[in-house]
């Protein structure tokens, strides 16, 4: 049964840098084969200062960028065996481009229990704030995990 006292808890900043390869990492791997996400000169004949993000590549920045996010996650006595992804959501406050370093707050926004037939299960809410280099707010993370009673 999740601890409601915890909602509110902020986990300490990390940082991770947006890289260009990155990107193009990401595009070979899922096939597209779109020019703007392999070449800085394809992405500004579009209309891009840079190479674009993916609309999804946030997701990237919690496992490269926040090391610890397991570790956090069992100081709060979640169970990271346990876990199951349940959603994601993104907002866009500013454009994100290769060679920003972003520092992403992240805090436990909500939680609760629900009992179940066969036991319970958690649901919690996360909420991951990014700011770039120059402290300007340029994303906000939402990420519901559940985690299996």
């Amino acid at each position: 049964m999740f601890d409601t006292s915890k909602v509110g808890h902020s986990f300490p900043p990390f940082t991770i840098e947006v890289e260009r390869c990155k990107i193009h990492e990401l595009a070979l791997a899922i096939g597209d084969d779109n020019p703007i996400y392999h070449s800085r000169e394809a992405a500004q004949a579009a209309g891009y200062a840079d190479v674009p993000l993916f609309p999804t590549a946030p997701t990237m920045f919690t496992f490269w960028g926040n090391t610890k996010f397991v570790s956090n996650l069992v100081n709060l006595g979640v169970n990271p065996m346990a876990i199951l992804h349940g959603e994601e959501e993104f907002e866009y406050l500013a454009p994100i481009n290769p060679g920003d370093t972003l520092t992403g707050m992240t805090t436990l926004v909500d939680g609760k229990t629900r009992k179940g037939h066969a036991g319970s299960m958690d649901i919690l809410k996360l909420e991951t704030r990014y700011t770039n280099q120059h402290d300007q707010a340029v994303l906000v993370a939402r990420t519901v995990v559940i985690v299996r009673g």
